[in-house]
This record gives structure tokens, C-alpha cells and sequence, in this order.
């Protein structure tokens, strides 16, 4: 998550979002997370955990999976996690001033 952060915080400006999708039980759980980590992007919460609309539509298997997906909807990764994500968005966004 330090890392994600470090990401969102460094290309926000450039349209980079974070949009994350919560597998708690309890959306006070989630509620509580998001408040002890500082986490200001937007969270998907069904309570349905496992069997998440979302999470269902995907095929989503493991917690976290990190997909880059660009603006106009195509899939540029679905691993983008640790120094590969940095590199991605950074590619991804290269043509795109500051405020987009």
C-alpha cells in the first residue's frame, strides 16, 4: 500500500486513479482501514466478499490484484504492483500534462 500510495500521490495530477475494491466483511472494518492508512481514493464495498459483483465479473483471485487499466479501458497490466507499477503509469502517462 505505501507503494500505491507513493504512485497515486506522484501522478494524481496527471489522471492517474486508484479505485479499490473492498473483500471485508464489515464495511466498518473497511471504514476503519481506510482512515488508519489515509487512503483517499474511491473503495467498492458489497459486504458479499468473495461473491462481490465486481470481484465475480473479473475473475478477481487473490487479494490485492493490481490492474493498470487506461483511461480509454485497455488493460496494460494485471500484476502492476511494486517498482513495475511506477514504471507502467509513468509509460502509460507520458504524453499527459500536469492537471488531465
Amino acid at each position: 500500500m505505501p507503494n500505491v500510495k507513493k504512485v497515486y500521490d506522484t501522478y494524481k495530477d496527471r489522471g492517474f486513479d486508484v479505485i479499490g475494491v473492498s473483500l471485508d466483511n464489515e464495511k466498518s472494518e473497511l471504514q476503519d482501514y481506510l482512515k488508519k492508512k489515509d487512503i483517499p481514493w474511491c473503495q467498492v464495498f458489497s459486504g458479499a466478499v468473495w461473491g462481490d459483483p465486481v470481484v465475480q465479473q473479473y475473475k478477481v483471485t487473490g487479494v490485492p490484484e493490481p490492474w493498470l487499466i487506461a483511461k480509454d479501458g485497455t488493460l496494460i497490466s494485471t500484476d502492476a504492483r511494486g517498482a513495475a507499477l511506477e514504471h507502467l503509469v509513468s509509460e502509460s502517462l507520458k504524453d499527459t500534462p500536469m492537471n488531465q
